[in-house]
């Protein structure tokens, strides 16, 4: 598992599964109007004397003066990549090395072969004790690698990581190559309502939630059902890519009972698209959808998880889910 700077402590990463993206321009139109959660990267003279000599299927060749160190973050665009732009809040794939720029000695790296790149959702800006890489990288475009030095402070709060060999007072730079920016929420053309279907209210976040009606006169579905709430403008999503997506899943009650959601882990989930892999619902709401959109489905049990209980689901239950889809590959 490999792993990056936050404060003093390193902050876990997830591996995740390679494959094909989409065309740039439908990338492009499926960020249309997201807003961006950090401010733009710095760029600077600092960050500027940093060299990488890119090569295929390896680590890159980084070279400074050393000992190196900025008064801020700094960063600088090494390859200009033609994806949509990186605005903070969303989860990223990305190859990486990490160096201490006091003596130029990498202390951790990706293998840049596409076969151990980590992925992970780059967020909380206002956190002053993480390393800021939600700033760093915001303007930077999918595609892109991007050089950026943290000075002590901001790069590990001043405190010395002793398994890292690196110092208290010690700057660090990282190479980070973007492989795949995800969208933070569903975004696109909102659509009319279908009756009879539950009706979604969304926090500022875009965490959706059930308001409240009175099921209890009304049967649950017997057949599969869907609507789009919001169209996305990205491409289609097939059977057998991995999906990214937020979801919350609800039972059909009367006081429809949150069982499980991506947004309360913090974190979007990713799925390989594929028979077995999920439950037959899960995967009619999202193959042939737009990235981009969000989808409620009704899954009847023989959709779901049938006369079996699992979890806080009782058997034989109708579920909802509310599906974001954030990208596909």
């Amino acid at each position: 598992m490999r792993k990056l700077i936050a404060a003093a402590t390193v902050a876990a990463l997830a591996i995740a599964l390679a494959g094909c993206s989409n065309s740039a321009e439908k990338q492009t139109a499926a960020y249309e109007g997201v807003k961006s959660l950090c401010s733009p990267f710095n760029p600077g003279s600092v960050a500027d004397q940093i060299k990488v000599t890119l090569h295929k299927n390896a680590q890159p060749s980084v070279n400074f003066p050393t000992p190196l160190s900025a008064p801020k973050t700094q960063s600088a665009i090494v390859s200009q990549g033609n994806g949509p732009i990186f605005t903070g809040g969303e989860m990223i794939d990305f190859e990486y090395q990490g160096i201490n720029a006091a003596d130029g000695k990498v202390f951790q790296s990706s293998k840049w072969d596409g076969t151990d790149f980590a992925s992970q959702l780059i967020a909380n800006p206002t956190d002053k004790t993480a390393t800021n890489f939600c700033h760093a990288l915001t303007g930077a475009r999918e595609g892109s690698t991007v050089a950026i030095i943290f000075d002590s402070k901001e790069g590990h709060g001043n405190k010395p990581i002793a398994g890292l060999g690196i110092g208290a007072r010690d700057s660090i730079v990282f190479v980070i190559k973007l492989l795949k920016v995800f969208l933070p929420r569903a975004n696109g053309d909102a659509q009319l309502p279908k009756d009879g279907f539950p009706q979604v209210s969304l926090a500022p976040n875009g965490q959706p939630g059930l308001t409240m009606q009175d099921w209890s006169t009304s049967s649950a579905p017997k057949e599969f059902q869907a609507e789009t709430l919001i169209k996305g403008r990205g491409a289609k999503v097939k059977l057998g890519q991995t999906v990214t997506v937020h979801y919350s899943g609800f039972v059909w009650s009367p006081t429809h009972n949150m069982f499980d959601s991506s947004w309360d882990k913090a974190t979007p989930a990713q799925f390989a698209l594929k028979t077995g892999a999920l439950i037959p619902g899960f995967i009619k709401a999202i193959e042939g959808q737009t990235v981009g959109s969000q989808v409620v489905a009704i899954l009847p049990p023989k959709d779901a998880y049938q006369d079996q209980a699992t979890g806080s689901i009782p058997a034989g239950s109708t579920l909802i889910f509310v599906i974001d889809i954030l990208g596909a590959n």
